[in-house]
């Protein structure tokens, strides 16, 4: 199904960093296949290139496909991707929850993460780790739909001083690389365990779909 994207999971050492990686990019290939009505057994065929704005190397970085907008996100756990029409940035994350071992969170994580003011807040909150997790989520997935992932310190800008809100909402948020206006951003529910989040430029009607969906295609 993958095709040559197989062979940079021979490059983990770890075999379940390896099953993760393998996981995530067939699940974004079944997913692009199903909304371009395309038979998923042929997904390995399609058009999916990866850009890496920082060193321009193929074999990394932003997914790309010429007729839709896509982004993936993974854990060793769970993988999620997202396709959107081509004209709108994209962006997608996923991150361990503080109940997981090891969780998200890392020492020295609110300097590399959080604005001041989301620090203050984090420092407040009656589950620290939680928020900080969905803050962090949250500019990942922006920063994603920028192009330009952590090449922009995260601590650099704010997203929020409190809960962003339940799934299914949209909220803007001023994202450093991206001159066009505000980036929806909306959290997204994806059980007990970890958070995630999902960006565009466009606030647009989102359909949930399972992988056993995507195989019934």
């Amino acid at each position: 199904m993958l095709g040559p994207e197989a062979t940079k999971a021979g490059t983990f050492k770890d075999p379940t960093d390896a099953a993760a990686l393998l996981a995530s990019r067939a699940l974004l290939r079944l997913l692009l296949a199903r909304k371009l009505h395309v038979d998923p057994r042929a997904s390995r065929l399609l058009q999916l290139t990866r850009h890496c704005p920082k060193c321009g190397v193929a074999d990394h970085g932003q997914p790309r496909h010429p007729q839709r907008a896509v982004s993936l996100s993974r854990t060793r756990e769970l993988a999620m991707a997202a396709v959107a029409p081509a004209d709108v940035l994209l962006g997608v994350d996923v991150e361990r929850g503080p109940g997981l071992h090891p969780p998200g969170v890392f020492p020295g994580f609110d300097d590399a993460v959080l604005s001041p003011g989301e620090r203050t807040a984090a420092g407040a909150a009656v589950r620290p780790d939680a928020l900080r997790l969905t803050l962090f989520s949250a500019k990942e997935a922006l920063l994603k739909a920028a192009g330009v992932g952590l090449a922009v310190d995260p601590a650099s800008f704010q997203v929020s001083t409190g809960p962003l809100g339940p799934p299914a909402r949209w909220s803007q948020v001023h994202t450093p690389g991206v001159e066009s206006g505000p980036v929806y951003l909306q959290p997204v529910d994806v059980g007990h365990g970890h958070v995630a989040s999902l960006a565009c430029t466009v606030p647009l009607p989102v359909e949930r779909l399972e992988t056993w969906q995507l195989l019934g295609s």
